[in-house]
């Protein structure tokens, strides 16, 4: 039997997973193996594998779509082999690789191509900006379904000025892709995206895999049909034939983000044609009416005119409430996008009045961390690569590892070769090269040897072991590919350019209960489920809240399966998929929260005068003024 259940909360639906799930344990003896739920990330993984508390049993079946395959891949990469042309070297299991490599190699393939040959000759964007829109086009057609080669042309022909825009650049972005993809399926090496479509075009077309999934998987429990791409859903559908029974949870108004790889149409459809009783059963969209009918207190304040001065009036609001006796833990301030100057204000001034901050905002590069700077610039001098290190690097290497001040750092730096402790540490790392070790093999011993008892070494190792395992997996990947240059210095050169900090899962797992302020964006405060009672809304005359979704060569909606070839994505399309996301965005921010206090300032953070959708909607909750501050 197939049984779908609607628009539960969060708490109700985590409460009747766990339910069902023991319910099903006790049919199958104890065999987890045979009970798939099916989540969105890692993180609600985690929160499952708490909840589920079983004395014995097999391995819990817990997994993302994307792991799942992952793990499969391993498996049955001989089945793989077998059937696929495309992978002309042939290794014992695939070579997996990061984002970060990802973006290094189109990047470098777009900074050449523009550089060497005129690509992208009509497009003002960065190499950037553009590596971004091809790496993202990539991930949603193979998530839709859709074949690489189509992805130029089928964003070319939605745009409604085609006639007057070049074509050339939407071919050229093409051959970038083909040329990707080719590349590492050639070498037997995939990517996120790849590795879905060689899974659903090698594997889940094999009857030999598919007999396998029928007898291993005998339960699924989708656990946010909302939150699945077409092709999940395919792998969905594929359990669902000869499974004993299928548990589908789904809510559309948490389709809140344009970003997701959700493609609402295609999973009505899907729920029409898999379940009959809902036919007649589709949910409207969340409307302005949906939003004001919360129980929610909403304060509006727009009496700053500069940004910082509407900072200094949110932080005098959250003092306020921790005096006043309000939990730090309760609180959530909410900005709509990565801010660096936010963050620097909020952790500092609040640290001033020991008012702890939990900031999820992972903007910075790894190397902007003064002990993963410290590391890096040791790395070059290892590698021989002095000349790549600046100036500012150089400081605050020194003051890093030999605990001293910035002005004191720079005297030793103008005579480095003559400070007695300074040459003991060149000594080392001179040392350590005629050792011939490996450069993952320096980094470790250099943190333990010369950085671990510095006076935060304890609390800087995470970022230590980040960086050995981006520079073990990034070297490694490089060779692979036969990239002839010195792979040691291409991985710095990434670290300085793409690799980016990042959260575990299990860090963000207990945000609704550490006892810190939380500071974080709309998108990572719905996804991680957290509830907060009190909301501090920033900026909120800001178009950040809604972002653009058309690009140059690049458009979400349009890689949908759903959307039809050849339709033209109008500026009314655009303006109307925006206030349905923002919509959707606030009602899942509003849900479970009891107060809102909400600032705007009259000019951006850049000095531009701005007034959004969402400060007419604010306007509109408080009826046109009431409760608002100017």
């Amino acid at each position: 039997m197939r049984y779908i259940y609607r628009n539960l909360n969060n708490k109700d639906k985590e409460s009747k997973i766990v339910s069902l799930y023991n319910e099903i344990l006790k049919k199958c003896k104890n065999k987890s193996s045979k009970i798939m739920i099916l989540v969105p990330n890692n993180l609600t993984k985690l929160k499952y594998e708490k909840k589920i508390n079983i004395d014995y049993c097999e391995k819990l079946n817990i997994t993302s779509y994307t792991n799942f395959i992952k793990g499969e891949l391993i498996k049955f990469w001989p089945i793989v082999l077998e059937n696929n042309n495309e992978i002309k070297e042939h290794h014992i299991r695939p070579k997996f690789i990061n984002n970060t490599l990802t973006d290094y190699i189109i990047g470098e393939k777009v900074k050449i191509k523009r550089e060497k040959e005129g690509y992208f000759e009509d497009i003002i964007s960065t190499n950037k900006s553009i590596t971004s829109s091809i790496s993202t086009n990539i991930n949603k057609a193979t998530l839709s379904k859709l074949e690489f080669e189509n992805i130029g042309e089928k964003i070319y022909l939605s745009k409604k000025n085609k006639d007057n825009i070049n074509k050339f650049s939407y071919s050229e972005m093409n051959e970038i892709i083909m040329d990707y993809t080719s590349m590492l399926l050639n070498k037997g090496m995939l990517d996120n995206s790849l590795s879905v479509y060689v899974y659903n075009k090698y594997l889940l077309k094999n009857d030999l895999y598919k007999e396998y999934l029928r007898k291993k998987i005998k339960y699924l429990i989708v656990e946010s049909l909302e939150s699945v791409s077409v092709a999940e859903i395919e792998f969905i559908k594929e359990i669902q034939e000869n499974a004993i029974d299928s548990y589908t949870f789904f809510n559309e108004k948490r389709d809140f983000s344009v970003f997701n790889n959700i493609d609402i149409k295609f999973i009505e459809g899907y729920i029409e044609n898999e379940y009959e009783e809902e036919k007649l059963n589709k949910k409207g969209e969340v409307s302005i009416d949906d939003i004001c009918s919360l129980p929610v207190s909403v304060e509006l304040n727009e009496s700053s005119q500069l940004y910082s001065e509407m900072i200094e009036v949110v932080l005098k609001k959250i003092k306020e409430l921790i005096l006043s006796g309000v939990k730090a833990q309760d609180i959530a301030i909410i900005s709509p996008i990565n801010n660096t100057i936010l963050d620097f204000q909020m952790t500092n001034k609040l640290k001033i009045n020991n008012i702890d901050i939990f900031s999820t905002k992972k903007d910075k590069k790894l190397i902007d961390y003064p002990y993963a700077n410290a590391l890096i610039v040791a790395l070059s001098i290892f590698n021989g690569s002095q000349n790549s290190i600046r100036e500012e690097d150089y400081i605050n290497f020194i003051e890093t590892i030999l605990d001293v001040n910035k002005i004191q750092a720079l005297k030793i730096y103008k005579n480095k070769y003559e400070e007695e402790k300074f040459k003991e540490i060149l000594n080392y790392i001179e040392d350590k090269r005629n050792e011939k070790l490996k450069i993952g093999e320096f980094l470790i011993k250099f943190y333990i040897d010369k950085m671990l008892n510095l006076k935060f070494g304890k609390e800087n190792i995470h970022i230590c072991k980040k960086i050995i395992y981006e520079c073990e997996t990034f070297t490694e990947n490089i060779e692979l590919l036969n990239i002839n240059e010195d792979k040691e210095k291409l991985f710095i050169k990434a670290l300085k350019t793409t690799i980016n900090d990042y959260y575990q899962s299990s860090e963000l797992e207990d945000l609704s209960n550490i006892d810190k302020v939380l500071l974080t964006t709309p998108y990572t405060y719905i996804s991680s489920r957290v509830n907060r009672p009190i909301h501090i809304w920033l900026d909120v005359g800001s178009n950040g809240w809604n972002m653009k979704i058309e690009k140059d060569i690049s458009n979400l909606i349009v890689l949908r399966k759903s959307f039809e070839e050849g339709r033209i994505y109008t500026d009314k399309m655009e303006e109307d998929y925006k206030k349905y996301y923002l919509y959707n965005t606030i009602y899942n921010l509003l849900i479970n929260t009891k107060e809102v206090y909400a600032y705007k300032s009259e000019y951006t953070v850049n000095g531009y005068i701005q007034e959004s959708i969402l400060y007419s909607i604010l306007l509109k909750m408080l009826d046109k003024g009431e409760n608002s501050y100017e």
